[in-house]
């Protein structure tokens, strides 16, 4: 007989079922399965039972709405609770209340804001009762924070945390879990950004990018936009990150995602106060589309930062779910949590977040058996991977820009030479390219996302922007002007780097030899032991769009006596 007996609150729900199957396969553990309606409940004990040979996974009723339901948990002598019943956004803690009082420990699979950072508050209570109380044993924060201390290990400094989730379309769309995601839609949410508290709007930030295993296994492009989440408030300090945390969400369809988007604006310009009292409509509307798409989901998680070689780096996790085994994944760092409760081997007692209990290793051994892969790999800079061995031989300056994952700011001074005739100026204009002007300040700055930089360079008051990423060849920087895109390939030496164009498109058509820009773009260290920059940028027939050159230095290290006089 199992001496541990555990009572999953919410346990025929999407998440809750998930969490009772994988206790049964712990013969220490005793399962209690409690719900509002007991029917569905004996049901689901009386098939774990034949499943596993065992006569001790029971049902119960168990309402939390109602004004007895502490003396109905009392009498089914728990050692531990997990709590399933969501949305947790509008919840209290009566449960963990309840649990500390009655001396059980509390697990809970919330993923709310407020309600993870906010459990702190039964800390004192919980300890003097000997019991742990721990919210966000669910995809966050628990397994996204145990994916992080598996990155972080050997890093001197963490610039940047990403992290992102994505489930198929077919994966079962519960009420609580749709009215938890509208509830924030095109509100303010709070996030570490650049170095400070700031804020964004929820499912905006709108973006595309690919999930993908380093095998080459992967859900193709996805939309994703911010959401907020516990992890937002509790990784900046915990892992001392310098530049952003971001989280972000992606549903299948884009038809799906993009309209959650336009919805968000709504909520945004304030013309209606929120989503939730829509959850129903929208649920109903999600269901018409059901059929579409796969069953195939996924995670990452991205953290940037310095080596002990002080050598930027990003490393990065991959998960991705297939064969509608996504929705098990919410569910298995509750039970890894009673586990160790049940053996003994966790010591901590309070309330808390539930981050740095559990290794990634501990969670992802109750996915044994599900089509559920992941996998980690090392990324350098961009720069760096593409010039390969000869980029230690080039000169500090240029060396040191290029050394970025995460974000960075550069200064100094330029010359200007804008385009030299009527279409010229037109297609300067469509780039943005800026006019003639002399020794006008220049600021450049850089931020990484996903392996892709963006550059946005200002001269004077004068900005335009592009975008990098790796080609297709390791040797090849794509480089994404507005319409235009130009495969370039960076020849290093001891002076610096020397640009050559291999091929371009527009609007993604690839271009003839005889229609590809002119390009003469050069890197180097000048006189003083400053970046150097040299491009200039032509049409055929056409002629000159854009030529600019000067110098440039990190902003901490510019002063007005660098200027040239």
């Amino acid at each position: 007989m199992a001496s541990f007996r555990v009572v999953v609150i919410g346990g025929t729900g999407a998440f809750g079922a998930r969490v009772c199957r994988l206790l049964a396969h712990d013969p220490g553990i005793a399962v209690v399965i409690a719900a509002r309606s007991k029917q569905p409940a004996v049901a689901l004990a009386a098939e774990l039972c034949r499943q596993h040979d065992r006569h001790d996974i029971v049902a119960a009723t168990l309402d939390v709405e109602a004004t007895d339901w502490a003396d109905n948990l009392a009498r089914l002598g728990a050692d531990a609770v997990i709590h399933t019943a969501g949305p947790f956004q509008e919840s209290d803690y009566r449960v963990a209340e309840a649990c500390i009082r009655l001396g059980i420990h509390y697990v809970d699979l919330a993923d709310a804001r407020a309600f993870v950072c906010g459990v702190g508050v039964l800390d004192a209570a919980a300890r003097q009762a000997g019991v742990l109380v721990a919210s966000g044993a669910s995809s966050v924060p628990a397994l996204s924070d145990a994916a992080i201390d598996h990155l972080t290990e050997g890093l001197s400094r963490v610039d940047t945390i990403d992290i992102a989730i994505t489930p198929g379309n077919r994966a079962p769309r519960g009420r609580a879990t749709i009215a938890a995601i509208l509830s924030y839609v095109g509100h303010p949410v709070r996030l570490w950004r650049g170095g400070t508290w700031t804020d964004g709007i929820g499912w905006q930030d709108l973006h595309r990018r690919v999930l993908a295993l380093p095998d080459g296994a992967g859900l193709g492009k996805r939309w994703f936009s911010l959401c907020d989440v516990p992890d937002l408030a509790l990784l900046p300090a915990r892992y001392d990150v310098r530049e952003r945390v971001a989280f972000h969400a992606g549903l299948e369809l884009s038809i799906l995602h993009v309209g959650l988007w336009l919805l968000s604006w709504l909520v945004r310009w304030r013309w209606i106060a929120s989503l939730v009292p829509f959850t129903g409509i929208l649920r109903w509307l999600a269901d018409r589309v059901r059929g579409v798409g796969s069953d195939r989901g996924g995670m990452l998680v991205d953290v940037a930062g310095r080596g002990a070689g002080g050598r930027a780096i990003t490393r990065r996790w991959r998960l991705m779910a297939e064969a509608g085994d996504g929705p098990w994944i919410p569910a298995l760092a509750s039970v890894a949590l009673v586990r160790k409760l049940s053996r003994g081997a966790l010591e901590a007692r309070g309330a808390v977040p539930c981050i740095g209990l559990l290794t990634m290793e501990e969670i992802l051994a109750e996915a044994q058996g599900r089509a559920i892969h992941w996998a980690t790999n090392e990324a350098q800079p961009l720069y760096v991977h593409s010039i390969g061995d000869a980029y230690d031989s080039l000169p500090a300056p240029v060396a040191r820009l290029h050394d970025v994952a995460a974000s960075a700011v550069w200064r100094g001074h330029a010359d200007v030479d804008g385009a030299d005739g009527p279409l010229a100026w037109l297609a300067a204009r469509v780039f943005r390219f800026p006019a003639t002007c002399r020794s006008v300040p220049v600021n450049v700055a850089f931020s990484v996302r996903d392996g892709v930089e963006t550059w946005h360079r200002t001269f004077g008051k004068h900005a335009f922007s592009s975008r990098q990423h790796a080609g297709r060849r390791r040797d090849v920087i794509v480089e994404r002007f507005s319409i235009a895109a130009l495969d370039m390939q960076g020849v290093a030496s001891p002076t610096g780097i020397e640009f050559f164009l291999r091929g371009g498109r527009v609007l993604g058509v690839p271009l003839p030899r005889f229609l590809l820009p002119r390009i003469a773009a050069s890197e180097g260290m000048d006189a003083e032991g400053r970046f150097r920059f040299d491009v200039e940028i032509g049409l055929p027939v056409i002629g000159r769009l854009v030529h600019y050159r000067g110098w440039l230095a990190p902003a901490d290290d510019v002063t007005s006596a660098a200027a040239p006089g």
